[in-house]
């Protein structure tokens, strides 16, 4: 009978630590409390010529660095050959300032599709003429008819929750 007590209380103990480690009190993440990791991705078919999206807006939280990528035509798909030939990717605060981040180094060289390219880029605040402050991705057509081919743009973005924009718009 003491047999069977102490593997009862070791099945016991064994089932309690196996639903402890199952279940961890606090989320698992690689940010910290302050920040919150977002992500969007969208078809932008018929997207009128000289059209904006307001792909994300952030407003009053300020994104920290974010990492975007497109699809779009292109003369040439080689890596760093060409910028992408309708789609531009404006980043900053919109009424503010907005500047375009996607050129020909963002060119991937990635293709399954003729005249079809991936271009991606990470961006960090400040850096490499990136505003101070961002709050918005924004997507221009610069081309001269709507989208109407497989045109995608996502993004992922480290946003600051901890603090607010004092110039927000």
């Amino acid at each position: 009978m003491n047999h069977q007590k102490y593997l009862m209380f070791f099945l016991v103990a064994f089932a309690l630590s196996a639903v402890a480690i199952a279940y961890p009190t606090k989320k698992a993440s690689a940010h910290s409390d302050d920040t919150q990791f977002i992500a969007e991705s969208s078809l932008l078919a018929g997207l009128a010529p000289s059209a904006v999206f307001p792909f994300i807006d952030t407003t009053p939280h300020k994104i920290a660095q974010a990492h975007i990528a497109i699809t779009d035509s292109a003369s040439d798909c080689h890596p760093g050959a060409t910028a992408p030939d309708n789609i531009k990717i404006l980043v900053g605060q919109a009424g503010v300032a907005l500047v375009s981040v996607m050129d020909k180094t963002t060119n991937t060289g990635i293709s399954t599709t003729p005249s079809q390219c991936v271009f991606h880029v990470t961006i960090n605040v400040g850096q490499a003429g990136v505003p101070a402050t961002v709050t918005d991705i924004v997507v221009l057509n610069g081309g001269s008819s709507a989208l109407t081919g497989i045109n995608t743009v996502t993004a992922s973005a480290t946003v600051r929750v901890d603090n607010f924009a004092s110039d927000s718009h």
